[in-house]
């Protein structure tokens, strides 16, 4: 049979065991999601601020050169083109300088060509400018000669007839210039009349490191790496492959790469595949060149947070799980103690033994249901020891009785009076017996009612724990939830209010246009001015062309201005950006000193509610537990005392039997002395009982 302390260290056990099994497991789960899902986020995010950086690149280029293309065909006299093939010629030395300065200012710029249609002009019209690195001054060459190659002759001349027959602007594929061993990709505009006759193309050749450097910047996770490729999966550029392997041979997972990544529905999700036998994810953006910025790491490495985070939990589980078996114990042992102490009391009474215990006075003395259990225990001691006194009493009186009707009987006739009254005086006495014995009854009925009530308050307890228990458990649920909820909140606005400081960095960019701008107007100025002195020495014939140039100047300080205003708007913008960045950071630092730790404290606290709860109810059980082995035992004691109240009844009905036949003690003797043996023989039958007592 298990001892109380057992059961309570065992009850504490399972208990924090299946908790802590269902909050582990929970918790792990729950861990595992969120930080899986952070982690994408992140390399989602990662990935798009990489890919918003090369799309300003990009974009840098394709302003540019789209640019040059309108300022090509701005002045080009499309009549004159398709009627005279010397035109094109002209016209290129017309606009040579600004090529020039065109290819200078755009960044990576290898080459820069503009190329006619040779159908309208001479095959080696135009002009192509070049150098063998970023650091090299351009340097003019004889364009391609196209009457040297069919146009269906891709590998020489599909640079220009490919973007012609697409319509459009084109990004080509990448290649090596192998005479200057430089990676090279091209952006090619197209030039047509507004009756879409093909002029030509305007066209440069950027150094695929302008792309490349960012993807090998990238540095999330120690293993990870990043991969340009096309739509169909073709792999552009990654470090340590060759360039047109496709993605699908890295893994047959990564079969339907090309369907997966032209879907938006799937532009913020992972794809799992293995590589050289590792687990890895990949997240895509697509640059402006629809080029795809694919960001791939190993699954352990963005995982690793999740995995401390369950190395965490399950120590912490642990923990839990061995503070429980140590504060159980030392419950239990201070809860069975007393119980050991009191059910000895009660042992000690069941043996008749009603002698001081020296733990009574120490267990009376406790403010709590065993204290109130000893208490009604000491007063049931109590009357045991009344009812013995009583009975002690009734010996001295029948002893003295029978002494005195012994005398009597010497002289029967002269003391028959004396012995009726003898008789009558034993007679009461055993009354007095039976009155004692009926009190005692009624005194274990009422310790028995009073049992019955410890035992309906300690259910009620056991249930109002199991409620409060309930209520301890939601708190802590809610509380974890609301905490998860502001973590999760609170990563949130850090991540998108650090993305919006990085693209108000944008803004500064448009200071690097309007210095392009204010350039281009000064030339402009510049040139107006020349124009001006060449039509004064042309007198009459220049006036129509001064006043040209007069209005091209006003126009080039009109933009001037223009520019300046522009500075003063970007200057304002970045001051409120400013302001912007700061409230942010207030902001987050707010939620991160007063709303995270707030939620933190609220949580231990419903930790602690609900462990005081589980406490509350594992006390109140084993009280009632108590309790009902207290009823048994009343009950016992119950039925000892009736049967001591059977006796005296049994007693008084023959000292009664006594008194009805004093009067026939005259008569004889002999039945008198009989009769005086019974009573002898009663007396000593409840000298016996009385013998059994200890209560000195």
């Amino acid at each position: 049979m298990k001892t109380i302390r057992a059961k309570i260290i065992l009850g504490i056990l399972a208990c924090s065991l299946v908790t802590a099994l269902i909050v582990g497991i929970l918790s792990i789960t729950n861990t595992i999601h969120i930080t899986e899902n952070d982690a994408v986020e992140s390399m989602n995010y990662y990935n798009m601020s990489v890919a918003n950086g090369l799309n300003a690149t990009i974009d840098g280029i394709q302003q540019s050169i789209n640019t040059l293309s309108d300022l090509v065909l701005s002045d080009l006299d499309a009549k004159k083109f398709m009627s005279d093939k010397s035109y094109a010629d002209k016209y290129t030395e017309q606009i040579l300088g600004e090529v020039h300065t065109f290819a200078e200012k755009t960044e990576g710029a290898i080459t820069c060509y503009v190329r006619y249609n040779p159908e309208y002009s001479n095959p080696t019209s135009g002009c192509f400018l070049t150098r063998d690195s970023l650091s090299d001054p351009f340097a003019e060459v004889e364009p391609t000669d196209f009457s040297m190659y069919d146009e269906n002759d891709a590998e020489h001349v599909g640079w220009y007839y490919i973007p012609v027959k697409n319509g459009a602007p084109l990004w080509m594929d990448p290649y090596e210039n192998s005479n200057i061993n430089v990676y090279m990709i091209s952006y090619v505009v197209p030039l047509f009349t507004e009756d879409g006759t093909s002029i030509g193309i305007v066209g440069m050749d950027i150094e695929f490191s302008m792309l490349t450097d960012a993807v090998d910047s990238i540095n999330m996770f120690e293993h990870d790496y990043g991969i340009l490729t096309k739509a169909d999966g073709e792999i552009l550029y990654k470090q340590g492959e060759e360039a047109g392997e496709n993605m699908a041979d890295l893994d047959s997972s990564l079969s339907e790469y090309s369907s997966f990544v032209s879907s938006a529905d799937h532009s913020e999700d992972a794809l799992t595949y293995h590589y050289g036998g590792v687990k890895k994810k990949l997240v895509y953006h697509t640059l402006h060149n629809n080029m795809i910025l694919v960001l791939s790491a190993p699954a352990s490495e963005i995982n690793a947070e999740s995995y401390r985070l369950i190395y965490s939990i399950v120590g912490a589980v642990v923990l839990a799980l061995i503070v429980c078996v140590i504060v159980g114990f030392f419950v239990g042992n201070g809860l069975a103690r007393p119980i050991n102490d009191l059910t000895g009391i009660i042992e000690q009474t069941a043996q008749l033994d009603l002698r001081s215990s020296k733990n009574g006075e120490k267990l009376c003395a406790q403010r709590d249901e065993i204290g109130h259990m000893a208490n009604e225990v000491r007063h049931m001691r109590g009357s045991f020891r009344d009812m013995v006194d009583s009975f002690n009493e009734v010996e001295r009186t029948v002893n003295a009785s029978i002494d005195n009707l012994d005398t009597i009987m010497r002289d029967n006739n002269q003391r028959a009076d004396d012995n009726d009254s003898a008789t009558q005086q034993l007679a009461a006495g055993m009354q007095q017996a039976a009155a004692s014995t009926e009190q005692i009854v009624q005194n274990v009925a009422q310790a028995k009612d009073q049992t019955a009530d410890i035992y309906r308050m300690a259910d009620d307890g056991e249930k109002d724990s199991a409620q409060i228990q309930n209520r301890a458990k939601e708190m802590e649920y809610q509380s974890g939830q609301s905490s998860e909820k502001t973590h999760h909140m609170y990563e949130k606005m850090r991540e998108k209010s650090e993305d919006a400081i990085e693209r108000s960095k944008a803004v500064g960019r448009i200071n690097e246009f309007t210095e392009s701008i204010k350039s281009i107007s000064t030339q402009t100025n510049l040139l107006a001015l020349n124009a001006s002195i060449e039509a004064a020495r042309a007198g009459d014939a220049g006036k129509g062309f001064a006043v040209v140039a007069t209005e091209i100047g006003e126009l080039a300080d009109e933009t001037l201005q223009t520019v300046d205003s522009i500075d003063g708007i970007v200057g304002e913008v970045n001051d409120a950006v400013s302001g912007m960045n700061e409230c942010i950071h207030e902001l987050m630092r707010f939620l991160e000193e007063t709303v995270l730790n707030d939620y933190a404290m609220f949580l231990d606290s419903g930790k602690h509610y609900k462990k005081d709860a589980d406490y509350f109810t594992d006390v109140m059980t084993e009280v009632r537990n108590g309790v009902e082995m207290l009823e048994k035992n009343m009950h016992e004691i119950e039925a000892a005392a009736r049967e001591i109240h059977r006796m005296a009844g049994n007693s008084s009905d023959g000292i009664n039997d006594i008194a009805d036949k004093s009067g026939q003690m005259r008569e004889s003797n002999e039945m008198g002395y009989s009769k005086l043996s019974e009573a002898r023989e009663s007396v000593s039958e409840m000298m016996k009982i009385v013998d059994k007592f200890n209560w000195r």
